[in-house]
C-alpha cells in the first residue's frame, strides 16, 4: 500500500537540506527504489513530503536519511510521520 511521508526536522536550513541530498545522491540513495515523489519546501525551516510504494520500500531509506540528517545536525526534534495514501494524482 502506498504511503505519504512528512519529514519535519526542527532545524534544517536550505543549505543543510542541499548537503543532505548531495550526501544521499553520492552514496546511491538519491533516487531510491519505491519512492514515487519527493518535495521540499521552506528556506530557514525545510520540510519534506514524499510518497512511497510501501512502508517496506521506505524503511531502508529512512534509516539512511536519518544518518545523513544527524551528520548535518538536523536531527534534533526530527518528526517523520507516515500515513496510507488515499489518492495520488500525477
Amino acid at each position: 500500500m502506498p504511503i505519504a511521508v512528512h519529514i519535519s526536522p526542527k532545524q534544517c536550513t536550505r543549505e543543510d537540506y542541499e548537503r543532505i541530498m548531495h550526501e544521499l545522491q553520492q552514496d546511491g540513495h538519491g533516487s531510491p527504489e519505491g519512492r514515487l515523489s519527493h518535495t521540499s519546501f521552506g528556506d530557514d525551516q525545510v520540510e519534506m513530503f514524499e510518497t512511497w510504494e510501501s512502508h517496506d520500500h521506505f524503511q531502508p531509506y529512512h534509516d539512511r536519511m536519518v544518518t545523513a540528517m544527524q551528520a548535518a545536525g538536523c536531527d534534533a526534534g526530527l518528526v517523520v510521520s507516515t500515513d496510507p495514501v488515499h489518492r495520488h494524482i500525477d
